[in-house]
């Protein structure tokens, strides 16, 4: 009888833990990265009309910190949480909206603090930091949301989904999007295109509008690209790392919750040694729904 008793509290101590695991406060281990169990305590399938997207550097040196940001859009869009995981870097909170959870020993993988209130919007997002491993290679980011009716309940009136995997290249030298084996003489932003472009047409990931962005620059250095509404408020940062002097490029995913209006995009290029500015240039744009 003592024996009995000893298995019941072992598988109850269990149960207990992997309740905790996954579903106090944040949940852990639902992303494709282990198996792809997702967020069946409150449906047993994904939810296509629920779309996740992760949006930051693909690109970051060995050792070196990054800072990233998971949005997430659909479903009932009252409350929503997140499971982030990595096959290989390190992930950190920013902000007290997230937090790390143990999974298993070894792996830590970040979720949300409490449940983040859509309050009428369209699009939420969660900001985290992501740190390279000591190697070369490539690694992946998973993601796995849930949008959630708000009453409290985990039933089937809540929607979730796997978020795009999203890869990261970890190099020991500088790299670019694209570079053009020819001499740079001069600084140059490009205007974007299309342009204007529209969420109905060209090419819609997600429900959300591309547009390609080029610029160029003589000199290897720390190059930004950040998005401003016409009030001067950033939206979001397009490119963000060290590129080698030459041409390059990159498609922009716009967020499907921004309105049609005018935008704006500028360029800094600071200097590698000294942090400064040497050359910054703004483009508008005109996104049209």
């Amino acid at each position: 009888m003592k024996k009995f008793y000893t298995l019941l509290l072992f598988f109850s101590s269990a149960i207990f833990l992997a309740l905790g695991v996954l579903r106090s406060n944040g949940y852990v281990g639902t992303t494709e990265k282990d198996g792809g169990t997702g967020c069946n305590c409150h449906s047993l399938s994904p939810f296509s009309q629920v779309s996740a997207w992760v949006q930051g550097p693909d690109s970051v040196l060995v050792g070196a910190t990054a800072n990233y940001k998971l949005y997430m859009t659909g479903g009932p869009k009252i409350r929503g949480g997140f499971n982030i995981a990595t096959l290989k870097g390190k992930l950190s909170p920013v902000d007290g909206l997230t937090k790390l959870m143990h999974y298993v020993a070894g792996d830590t993988q970040l979720t949300h603090s409490l449940p983040l209130n859509f309050n009428n919007k369209d699009t939420i997002f969660w900001s985290f930091s992501y740190k390279a491993p000591s190697i070369i290679g490539f690694d992946t980011i998973y993601s796995t949301v849930n949008s959630t009716n708000g009453n409290g309940m985990s039933d089937g009136n809540d929607r979730w989904n796997f978020g795009q995997k999203f890869a990261v290249k970890i190099h020991n030298t500088p790299v670019k999007v694209e570079n053009e084996s020819i001499v740079i003489s001069d600084f140059k932003l490009e205007q974007n295109y299309p342009n204007p472009f529209s969420a109905r047409g060209g090419s819609v990931f997600g429900g959300n509008a591309t547009t390609k962005i080029s610029w160029q620059s003589p000199v290897s250095s720390w190059q930004t690209i950040k998005l401003f509404d016409v009030l001067g408020k950033e939206l979001e940062t397009i490119v963000d790392g060290f590129y080698e002097a030459g041409k390059h490029s990159k498609l922009f995913v716009i967020n499907s919750s921004m309105p049609s209006g005018v935008y704006f995009y500028q360029l800094l290029v600071k200097d590698q040694i000294t942090g400064d500015v040497v050359y910054f240039e703004t483009k508008k744009m005109l996104l049209m729904k």
